[in-house]
Order: structure tokens, then sequence, then C-alpha cells
């Protein structure tokens, strides 16, 4: 019988995951066609992304920039909304596609 980690793996890999599935043991990767981010055996998918941008922009709108730890927080919050922009950007995504496809040397 196969342990809880195949069984996990093997479900995901029916549900799309395809050789992506067993992410848990490599190291974090994106998908420039699906536009999906596989990292510690979870794929986060784009409209993850959006849900994150929403987020850390409603974190962002609290912080008072005038206290030194809030405009710390403003400042990675801010990292991270546009971390994710710059991996939705479709220029980007076209340059990592020919990456991977080998064509952009």
């Amino acid at each position: 019988m196969a342990d809880r980690s195949d069984l996990i793996n093997q479900l995901a890999a029916s549900m799309g995951a395809g050789q992506f599935a067993q992410t848990k043991y490599e190291e974090s990767r994106y998908d420039p066609q699906t536009g999906t981010l596989y990292c510690d055996g979870m794929a986060i998918s784009g409209s993850v992304g959006d849900q994150a941008i929403k987020h850390f922009s409603t974190l962002l709108t609290k912080c008072d920039l005038n206290e030194p730890s809030s405009r710390q927080m403003a400042m990675i919050y801010k990292c991270a909304i546009e971390a994710i922009k710059v991996m939705q950007n479709p220029k980007v995504k076209e340059v990592l596609k020919d990456e991977l496809n080998g064509t952009n040397q």
C-alpha cells in the first residue's frame, strides 16, 4: 500500500498537477505557461496571486508611514505586491517561456 505522501501526489497528478505533483523534494519553480508557482508541495495559481495582491494592498493601507516599524512593514508589503506583479507580467512570462524552451540565450 502506498504511503500518505504517495497518495497525495497521485491525487495531485490526477487533478492536473502532472509532472509537478512531487514538488515537495524539489526546488520551487514557476511555470509561465500556466502562471502557477510550485513550492513546498503546493501549486499556487495566478488567481491566488491576485488574492495575495489584494491582501497585501489592504495591509499596506493600514500602515502608518510616519512610524518607523509600520513604514518597514509597508515596504515589505509593497515588495510582495510588486514581486507578484512581476511574476504575472506577460513580458516576463514570455522571457521565462523562451528560457524553458532553450530559445533565450
